[in-house]
């Protein structure tokens, strides 16, 4: 079986300045670099992730998240900064808790002959939604159909919610 491996390349105007930020404020793994004699080309790794920073490379640079349980801990407790190569770096809670907003209550009754429309959702489910308003943004309450039946082309996710 061969191995497969993907890695996000991101660009730099000079390597020699994000080596280090990369190895020793967000701690990645040096894997690769080359040419010896004037390296163009590093390959990292680290959290899950892995690197090309390419020197030359046309794409605009992006954003990596970092989560992690100490933050505060991590990158000398900077929580946003730009790398070198112009890259955003921000710095998050791995489990951060569930904040529920307010509940704004209201009595909703939303009916079928209301004619609220479907939307596709996910997985080319159908969803219509119960409660517009959202109670504020507390309550998400959706009647969902699949118009074919049968199995859908879902995937196993995970919410974090406090009912469901």
């Amino acid at each position: 079986m061969t191995e497969t491996r993907a890695e996000i390349r991101l660009p730099t105007h000079e390597l020699r300045d994000d080596l280090p930020f990369y190895t020793k404020t967000l701690k990645m793994r040096l894997d690769l670099i080359y040419p010896a004699d004037n390296p163009q080309i590093a390959v990292l790794s680290g959290h899950g992730l892995r690197l090309r920073i390419e020197k030359g490379a046309s794409e605009s640079p992006g954003t990596i998240r970092i989560l992690t349980g100490d933050p505060d801990g991590f990158a000398e407790g900077q929580r946003r900064f730009t790398a070198p190569n112009g890259t955003l770096i921000e710095i998050e809670e791995l489990n951060p808790p569930l904040v529920l907003p307010q509940t704004e209550h209201a009595f909703v009754v939303r009916r079928l002959a209301d004619q609220a429309p479907w939307i596709i959702g996910r997985a080319g489910m159908q969803y219509r939604d119960l409660v517009p308003t959202r109670l504020g943004g507390a309550v998400i309450a959706s009647h969902i159909r699949i118009p074919d039946g049968g199995p859908v082309p879902d995937m196993v996710h995970f919410h974090k919610v406090g009912f469901q």
